[in-house]
């Protein structure tokens, strides 16, 4: 295994050397590349990846390690620098007696020391590394958990059989390659947080089999087995709630969007019982609505009609109607930030 890291880590080493000859007009002999490499990887004894906010993840060492030999192909020196806003991952190899290799990964690009390398091989390799750091990130034992139903403020104490039950469904947990872009998350947005409290591992339960980890400014999606959610719904169950409230509007079958007032467009209309996606979509314009100030009185000037959401609910109709700083539902008003546009932008992701 070692053999295969020397002879392959990154591809980045073998291409700097060989840029750096070219450069100053000298060949670089096998030999030399051989020597070279010796001396700069010595004994890698732990690979870890870092995120843009400081946590650490060590990635399993063997895979790794027989994973490498596959990376680093079809890359091209660049004269553009990895950009910090850019990055996604630090990738660590420590070694035994010499400093630590440290290779920053991007997703177009990868920098080390100060070359940087684009093409389809550094697209390739982040890839790789995204998936590495999110089978890492599950792979972290924890001795505690806690399990949080975020619509209803509800949040529980795990332990025993619960906790162990987490564990398993994390370890087996099957990492998704596709970014998934859409999906909110449906009602009641559990959230289980294991390991420290300082930074604890976040876990977003967003359909009965998706759940989705944050890792610094990138976010990790995973396959899990279909009884996650009901085993949550069992712990913390969505409570009835008062018949004229927001919150009555997460069981709505479908919205309505009609464009009504200021805010052109065509009407659109969201079946929340036609996929998990638009199910969750659904979910999120209610956790919008939420975030308005309910008032007392109704507002003296509410400026001009924006547009108007119909809720379908259980056969009856509910009806919203925004304004630029405000929003009626039914005969109650609230006080809202953006909010009118930023559902409306909703409506418009879906159709993409």
């Amino acid at each position: 295994m070692k053999s295969s890291l020397r002879a392959y880590l990154l591809s980045l080493l073998v291409a700097s050397m060989v840029m750096t000859g070219c450069a100053q007009g000298s060949k670089v002999s096998e030999t030399d590349m051989r020597d070279r490499m010796e001396t700069e990887l010595g004994g890698v004894e732990k690979v870890t990846v870092m995120s843009t906010d400081g946590q650490e993840v060590a990635l399993d060492l063997p895979v790794f390690l027989k994973e490498l030999p596959t990376q680093g192909q079809d890359l091209q020196l660049s004269a553009e620098p990895l950009k910090q806003e850019d990055v996604r991952f630090t990738l660590v190899l420590y070694r035994k007696q010499s400093a630590p290799l440290v290779v920053t990964v991007g997703e177009k690009a990868s920098q080390f020391g100060e070359s940087t390398y684009r093409g389809n091989g550094a697209i390739y390799f982040y890839q790789w590394i995204h998936k590495q750091t999110g089978k890492g990130l599950l792979a972290q034992k924890f001795e505690n958990g806690l399990l949080s139903a975020e619509d209803l403020s509800k949040t529980i104490v795990l332990s025993g059989t619960e906790l162990e039950y987490i564990r398993n469904v994390l370890s087996t947990a099957v990492p998704e390659t596709d970014k998934i872009t859409k999906q909110f998350p449906l009602f009641p947005t559990y959230k289980i947080r294991v390991g420290s409290t300082q930074k604890p591992l976040e876990v977003t339960v967003l359909t009965p089999t998706v759940i989705s980890v944050p890792f610094g400014r990138e976010k990790h999606y995973f396959h899990v087995e279909g009884q996650l959610f009901s085993r949550m719904t069992a712990l913390l169950p969505p409570s009835e709630t008062e018949e004229h409230s927001i919150d009555r509007l997460f069981k709505s079958s479908r919205i309505h969007l009609v464009a009504t007032g200021e805010m052109t467009g065509e009407d659109r209309e969201l079946d929340a019982t036609q996929t998990t996606v638009e199910q969750g979509i659904a979910h999120q314009i209610v956790r919008l609505l939420q975030k308005g100030t309910r008032l007392e009185n109704a507002p003296q000037a509410t400026g001009k009609e924006q547009y108007q959401l119909k809720f379908l609910l259980n056969g009856t109709e509910r009806s919203v109607v925004f304004y630029p700083r405000y929003f009626k539902l039914d005969q109650s008003w609230y006080a809202h930030d953006e909010l009118a546009q930023n559902v409306w932008k909703l409506f418009e992701n879906l159709r993409k």
